[in-house]
């Protein structure tokens, strides 16, 4: 009976382990893209490229302050054949793509069999949408540059790849091109196809891991003094150092109906007068004011207002119905002043606006939204850290009367943390109870043994 009931509790712990792996993700897969080429006059492709481009353009407002537009690269750009054109070791290679009215061009060139970028022109229709309340409306801005650093170098006889975000500024004005999922070979092509890859060094990083060891207990036999259980923990060590979070409450004539409580750091990159790039972090304050906030019942704009003209706004929009029963954030704004929290800017003193619809934000109606996980949200050059969330923007509409309490929706990034233990503690248990079985079967082979030898 005790062998039966041995058994039957390592079954229980390695079904407790199989049990906490069904929550696994589902593997990412990333998705096809458009591959764009050039060919000679007799159809042999001379140019392949496949990639995502984001450029963030400053442009002059009608009130003079500057604005800073994104225009993202679709995939539905074609390629302007009449412009574009193949190189050689004299003249560069050329790949010009056209979207609605906007065109983006790329020249590469080839020196000692190595290529890359050297120049990248670019030209934006001012229309309302991209270019809001823009000084040059209606009218068509040309826009050109040399990469600051190289861009897509690699020898001629392989394609470059870099799946990793890569950003060029281009020759200190005021544009900058983010690559991403990037494969392109300029030169050297051959069947019509990409040659060996030559990966980019950011590609190539590996991340450490590092793994704790735990000897087995050697008491129980001397045949199990060699016995090692490795138990493996990655854990993201935080890389900047939070400023403490705010916590913020604002009121309209119905009452509360927005509770915020959040720790946030911007990283805002800018061009110097000595045309280098720089990166300035700034701390939102405590002391930020939320009094230029509204609400309704189906949406909700948070504002910060902080130091001589700064600020930080959230927009979250409500949905209750069939298919949806959450609220999300559908626009984060951060404006700027280039002051003094910036050392000799090029656009000293320029009031600059980003923004970014993509937060990662959404939370079940009713409930708060919780992430004690750092949240990064991008928006053009600059990048906010948010940590120690706590969201309520419809906080009129909470069972607990406009004060935060109650259930919460928590953050993906949360979650994977809260799992991790579980994981590894039902990994531990069940190797744990393997290396018992096996110690007691083989001391009690070695019992059977003595037994017969005494006989």
């Amino acid at each position: 009976m005790k062998y039966l009931a041995l058994a039957f509790f390592a079954a229980i712990a390695v079904g407790m382990v199989s049990s906490q792996g069904n929550t696994t993700a589902a593997p990412h897969t990333t998705p096809s893209q458009t591959q764009w080429q050039v060919a000679f006059t007799n159809g042999t492709v001379c140019i392949i490229a496949q990639l995502d481009a984001d450029l963030s353009v400053m442009y002059t407002k009608n009130d003079s302050s500057m604005g800073n537009a994104t225009v993202n690269l679709p995939e539905t750009a074609t390629v302007d054949t009449a412009n574009s054109k193949c190189g050689s070791t004299t003249d560069p290679a050329v790949l010009v793509l056209v979207f609605g009215p906007n065109y983006l061009r790329h020249e590469f060139t080839l020196k000692d069999k190595t290529y890359s970028v050297s120049r990248v022109e670019a030209s934006f229709l001012h229309d309302a949408t991209l270019f809001p309340d823009s000084q040059q409306a209606g009218m068509n801005v040309t826009y050109t540059g040399v990469p600051s650093d190289p861009v897509f170098q690699s020898t001629s006889d392989m394609a470059y790849k870099c799946n990793s975000g890569e950003f060029s500024q281009l020759n200190g004005t005021i544009w900058n091109v983010t690559y991403s999922n990037v494969k392109v070979q300029p030169f050297g092509v051959v069947n019509d196809t990409f040659s060996q890859e030559n990966e980019c060094a950011a590609d190539q990083a590996t991340t450490t891991v590092m793994t704790t060891s735990m000897n087995a207990t050697t008491g129980m036999t001397t045949a199990m003094n060699s016995t090692t259980v490795m138990t493996t923990i990655t854990t993201m060590m935080p890389t900047t150092v939070m400023p403490p979070a705010g916590d913020w409450t604002f009121a309209d004539a119905n009452g509360t109906c927005l509770n915020m409580t959040f720790s946030a750091k911007f990283s805002i990159k800018y061009w110097m007068t000595t045309n280098k790039e720089n990166t300035s972090e700034v701390n939102l304050p405590k002391e930020a004011s939320p009094t230029s906030s509204t609400c309704n019942s189906t949406d909700a704009n948070f504002t910060l207002t902080f130091f001589d003209d700064w600020s930080l706004s959230m927009i979250f929009n409500r949905k209750d119905n069939q298919t949806k029963n959450s609220y999300t954030t559908t626009n984060y704004t951060l404006t700027y002043v280039m002051d003094d929290h910036f050392l000799n800017p090029v656009l000293a003193g320029q009031k600059i606006m980003v923004f970014s619809e993509n937060t990662g934000i959404e939370a079940d109606n009713g409930k708060y939204y919780k992430c004690d996980s750092t949240v990064k949200v991008k928006a053009d050059n600059a990048t906010t850290n948010f940590s120690e969330m706590e969201l309520q923007p419809f906080a009129q509409d909470a069972k607990n009367n406009g004060t935060r309490g109650g259930s919460f929706t928590e953050c993906p990034a949360d979650s994977e943390i809260s799992n991790i233990v579980p994981i590894a503690v039902g990994c531990a248990l069940a190797g744990l109870v393997i290396i018992v079985l096996i110690a007691y079967l083989i001391g009690r082979s070695r019992s059977s043994r003595q037994g017969y030898q005494s006989v």
